[in-house]
């Protein structure tokens, strides 16, 4: 490859990388306004955030284990890309909040197992699906075959900001 080739490439591919930056920023401040005319459940939570003086990085745990469940720390800390002292931290302040319990896992008594309090878990899943129902609509417009090679083209650029130690999440 000569150096006038490879200059090209670079700005190339600079152009796709702030391209695929703007998108994808486009997305995420979307996603977080409040659609126009939606119910109350986005104020409902926000204002349970602001009384237990919590913040946006609450957020993530929060979603995640409504999406996917009970976890350990460490199972949760990999699910939201965070350290596993930075989790334990988020999950001791959405506790004293009475977000989410802690108990031991009776399987292996050294290991905490994080569950959403089922009476915030009532007000954060309508907020969810309400936030999350214009990505749905979206990948519904898609054929099988884009949203294979969406979520492996973010799978692969996911691995790669992985590999250049640049989560940026903690």
């Amino acid at each position: 490859m000569t150096a006038k080739t490879a200059k090209k490439t670079r700005e190339s591919s600079t152009k796709e990388a702030t391209e695929l930056l703007t998108l994808l920023s486009g997305v995420l401040i979307g996603m977080k306004r409040k659609p126009p005319g939606s119910a109350d459940e986005h104020d409902e939570l926000r204002e349970a955030f602001e009384k237990s003086e919590l913040g946006e990085r609450h957020v993530g745990p929060l979603i995640t284990l409504v999406i996917g469940g009970p976890a350990s720390v460490s199972e949760l800390a990999d699910r939201i890309g965070l350290t596993p002292a930075t989790t334990s931290l988020l999950v001791g302040e959405l506790s004293r909040a009475g977000f989410v319990q802690r108990r031991e896992d009776d399987a292996d008594r050294r290991r905490t197992i994080v569950s959403i309090d089922e009476s915030i878990e009532d007000v954060v899943r309508p907020s969810l699906e309400e936030t999350l129902a214009p990505l749905g609509r979206g990948l519904g417009r898609m054929s099988a075959t884009q949203k294979t090679h969406l979520m492996d083209g973010l799978r692969i650029l996911n691995e790669e900001i992985g590999r250049s130690g640049g989560d940026g999440c903690d």
